[in-house]
């Protein structure tokens, strides 16, 4: 019996390392403003390394940007009205390789949003990766148990993607 429960640990051990196929050291927002002007417009920062056996071709990062209370405060002019909520698409960061596995790469988008309220997050909805020569693709959606696993340094932050004040 306790043979057989070090090999399930040992198994799920390997399932979960497999399944990170790339690692997001830094995804964060930081000050964007060239000579000062253009105050509380952000940047958004990412340096990821490839963590799987196959070069990647693209690397898309969906995101939103969430306020200190938990509300998605990005894309209110890109939604779907559904039911009366109004759905907040999420932002992408999107990178084209291609991108070599084990190395690292920082790339970053410049003007993604402006605002000045403290304790705006980028936090991570979905991570998407197309592969180099076969266009696979893997869709990662990201959540309170796994965002370490993708994105070790960010914190979890609960949000409400809908507004009814729309």
């Amino acid at each position: 019996m306790k043979r057989l429960m070090i090999l399930l640990a040992l198994v799920v051990a390997i399932v979960t390392t497999a399944a990170a196929q790339v690692e997001i050291s830094r995804f964060k927002f930081n000050r964007d403003e060239p000579l000062g002007m253009y105050p509380g417009r952000k940047m958004i920062d990412m340096k990821f390394k490839n963590t799987s056996d196959r070069p990647m071709k693209y690397l898309k990062v969906y995101y939103y940007a969430v306020n200190a209370v938990g509300d998605v405060v990005s894309g209110n002019d890109e939604g779907l009205r559904i039911e009366g909520k109004e759905y907040i698409k999420p932002k992408i960061l999107d990178c084209m390789g291609p991108f070599e596995p084990g190395k690292s790469y920082s790339r970053y988008a410049s003007g993604v949003m402006t605002t000045r309220q403290k304790g705006t997050l980028a936090v991570p909805y979905e991570v998407e990766i197309i592969y180099m020569q076969s266009n696979d693709t893997t869709r990662i959606r990201i959540n309170k148990e796994n965002i370490h696993q993708f994105f070790p340094k960010n914190e979890w932050r609960e949000y409400n993607r809908y507004n009814e004040q729309l």
